[in-house]
């Protein structure tokens, strides 16, 4: 028990996954409400790297964090069995809770023998979505797309898919299966599913992020859905009211598990008693299955001449009906009821009124920038809102008051819009904000390295920047490494290198800042009296593990933990590194030859970017420097250009950080293919990169930017990506001079590059 408060421990696949991130939502909510504090400690899947080597092969790192549970830091324990171990046997998954069984364990999704659990009841939701595709869109060659094959919960969905589908007497082949693994990477999978199912009229997937993989794949086949073919996912994420079109999907309640978890287990500790509960999913009917927003208003129950009340309970129950239970349901009901409310009124009722556009406006954008769109985004507002306009426009039958509806619910979409789009920009500023920040902290390592303390003071500094309310960085005296049979013995103790917190700011020293692996959550040094979300990552490069990173935020600024980590990882390799060296010449044991080795891997890892290849910031700007500088070179002409990715966090946010890694290194490619050897190129940010070269043709400016033109339309023609692959150019000239500043030099070229972005397209999507 810390600041006597509960501790809530959260076993969660890593936070990037939409399903996870829901799940702790759910559980920061029940968290405050119950006044307890939530420590959410985020693996990967279990024995995962084994699946997935090459794209995982360090994975296995984050699951460190799962054996810092201890019954000493923990009241209880949620673990969300299906996001961590849909990779393993029930009896590994039996063995690895059994790890921690002196806590009170709450199993997620799936039973554990031996464990309660709370997991949500597939069968209902998934069974009225199959049966609304048999029986009201008339599908008979119906295909399924199901998770592992040693999944529970995958294995009871394609059990409801079997079982709907003979009570109806459609047959079924296996070819009309496939297998993927929950994630959005299945187009190929969908694809050899098509190629076996030429004549499938619909296809069920599992879960959401297939679906995505899903929709790419039919839109490459210009096969049109909801047209040609009818997509059902499962979950109800975030993403998939915003899928074009919106997917027609079974709530799995993903919030509310989280949510109810926390409640429960509690309950359960105070009762002494313990035992499974299971939720219930509904259908949620969109577009993608054949349906039209508009298609049952011909035959509602109520007309112009209902009363307010049952036109808003109709709206309610058609529109809403699936949040309505829900832990936000009530919130969520009385806000926008008050804005439906009001338009009934003045669209139905016969007594002429002014359409008070300015008020139901103020109160639509209200509650767009409440706390509870965390639950029931804007998208799914915005689409709430498109239902309602359909069944408004049906019962009005007066021409002028349908065109003041109209007008009105112009205004409606356009702020809905506006309100989008500023938070779309916000999010891209926040990002990229978040990433400099998380960039500074390698930055700032390289320029104090040989300066501890003001090392870790910078890095607190940045951490501070990113909006996490406290920070704990722990060290191992040495790595650690992962046993052989996938677990992690956690050293007994752990040195608190710099923290900061509501209280206090510190970079801590000696034997004092030695502390026990149990007390990482609550010690001399943490102080937080409110109750807190915790996160707990470890600090690690490739199979080097540093130490830890624990940090007091919200599940707003979770989207900032990964990178943070990572560069910290960065940070503490470099500080070893230093150590290493120091220690080295000290010592007088290694030959001259090994030292030369040591610093020039120092100076790779200062000078190079480590994703591209190309020159980092700071190698760029010292060879820049010099080459301007230099005696024989005043007066010479030359060329400085800025070039930056054409949506990037687009293709991160549809398609994943591979393929925005993807994108990244053919930049590069592009630009070091483009300019001459003897030339720099460099990576100074997230998407940003500056090329230096000496003028000896005057035409060689327009040559570089012609020839990137042409290597980029030649890459998005070759490369099979459903995206472009572009970039913004601007160029400043000049002639060398030791009193220019490299700065100056890129903002002109960055001004000229601005300029240049106005004339791109308008979709990175091809």
């Amino acid at each position: 028990m810390t600041n006597n408060r509960l501790n809530i421990g959260l076993f969660i696949c890593h936070l990037d996954n939409e399903y996870a991130n829901e799940i702790c939502k759910g559980a920061e909510y029940a968290a405050k409400e119950l006044d307890v504090n939530l420590i959410v400690f985020p693996g990967m899947f279990l024995n995962a790297s084994f699946n997935d080597p090459e794209n995982e092969i360090y994975d296995y790192q984050y699951n460190s964090v799962f054996y810092y549970a201890k019954k000493e830091n923990l009241d209880a324990l949620i673990v969300s069995v299906g996001t961590i171990a849909s990779f393993i046997s029930q009896k590994s998954i039996e063995a690895f809770l059994d790890t921690f069984k002196d806590i009170p364990i709450l199993t997620l999704e799936s039973k554990v023998s031996g464990y309660p659990c709370l997991q949500t009841d597939s069968t209902a939701g998934l069974r009225d979505a199959i049966e609304h595709l048999i029986i009201h869109h008339n599908r008979k060659h119906i295909c399924f797309v199901a998770g592992r094959k040693t999944n529970e919960d995958a294995l009871e969905r394609l059990n409801v898919y079997r079982t709907t589908m003979k009570a109806h007497n459609i047959p079924i082949t296996e070819d009309m299966i496939v297998y993927g693994d929950y994630s959005e990477y299945s187009r190929e999978i969908v694809g050899k599913l098509l190629d076996d199912n030429p004549d499938a009229d619909a296809i069920i997937f599992s879960n959401d992020q297939m679906a995505i993989g899903g929709y790419q794949e039919l839109k490459s086949r210009n096969i049109r859905i909801g047209a040609d073919i009818s997509v059902i996912g499962f979950d109800n994420s975030p993403g998939s009211v915003t899928m074009v079109p919106p997917l027609t999907t079974v709530n799995a309640n993903t919030p509310a598990l989280g949510y109810r978890a926390v409640g429960k287990i509690i309950q359960d500790i105070k009762a002494g008693e313990f035992c499974s509960s299971v939720l219930d999913s509904h259908f949620v009917k969109r577009l993608s299955c054949g349906c039209s927003l508009h298609e049952n208003t011909e035959h509602m129950p109520i007309d112009n001449s209902s009363t307010v009340t049952d036109i808003l309970e109709y709206c309610d129950d058609s529109i809403l009906g699936n949040i309505k239970n829900s832990f936000f349901g009530t919130i969520v009901l009385d806000q926008i009821n008050s804005i439906w409310k009001d338009i009934i009124e003045i669209a139905i009722l016969p007594k002429a009124k002014p359409y008070p556009k300015n008020l139901i406006v103020d109160k639509l954008m209200s509650l767009l920038s409440s706390p509870v769109t965390s639950f029931f985004s804007v998208t799914n507002i915005a689409f709430s809102f498109r239902c309602f306009s359909g069944v408004i426009i049906a019962l009005i039958n007066d021409p002028d008051k349908r065109s003041e509806y109209y007008r009105l619910n112009s205004h409606i979409t356009s702020a809905i819009a506006q309100f989008l789009s500023t938070s779309l920009y916000q999010q891209e500023h926040d990002s990229k904000t978040g990433s400099w920040s998380s960039i500074y902290i390698t930055r700032d390592t390289l320029t104090y390295g040989t300066d501890t303390a003001k090392t870790f003071s910078s890095m607190l500094a940045k951490l501070k920047d990113l909006g996490f309310a406290a920070s704990y960085l722990y060290a191992y005296d040495e790595p650690v490494a992962i046993q052989p049979d996938g677990s992690w013995k956690t050293p007994d103790t752990l040195y608190l290198q710099a923290f900061y917190n509501p209280k206090h700011t510190a970079v801590l020293s000696g034997e004092t800042r030695r502390i026990a692996s149990t007390d990482i959550f609550d010690n001399e040094y943490t102080g937080f009296e409110d109750r807190f979300t915790a996160v707990i990552v470890p600090i690690f490069t490739n199979e080097q593990h540093h130490g830890l990173f624990v940090c007091n935020t919200d599940v707003d600024h979770f989207g900032h933990i990964y990178t943070t980590s990572l560069h910290l990882g960065a940070s503490f390799k470099y500080l070893s590194l230093l150590k290493e060296q120091i220690q080295t010449k000290e010592q007088l044991v290694m030959s001259l030859n090994e030292i030369h080795e040591k610093n020039e891997l120092l100076n790779h890892l200062s000078t190079s970017d480590e994703l591209t290849g190309v020159n980092n910031r700071r190698g760029l700007m010292e060879k820049v420097e010099y080459l301007i500088n230099k005696p024989a070179n005043h007066g010479r002409k030359a060329m400085l250009l800025f070039a930056d990715m054409d949506s990037l966090k687009i293709v991160n946010d549809k398609f994943g950080h591979n393929d925005g890694d993807f994108a990244l290194k053919n930049i590069a490619n592009i630009l070091m293919t483009s300019f001459r050897a003897s030339d720099i190129v460099g990576r100074i940010g997230g998407d940003e990169f500056v090329c230096f070269a000496f003028i000896d043709d005057l035409d060689f400016p327009k040559t570089v930017q012609a020839r990137i033109q042409e290597l980029s339309n030649e890459l998005n023609e070759t490369c099979g990506k459903p995206y472009y692959i572009e970039m913004s150019v601007g160029v400043s000239e000049f002639s060398c001079d030791p009193n220019i500043k490299i700065e100056d030099l890129l903002s002109q070229a960055d001004s000229a590059l601005y300029s240049n972005k106005r004339y791109k397209r308008m979709s990175v999507l091809k």
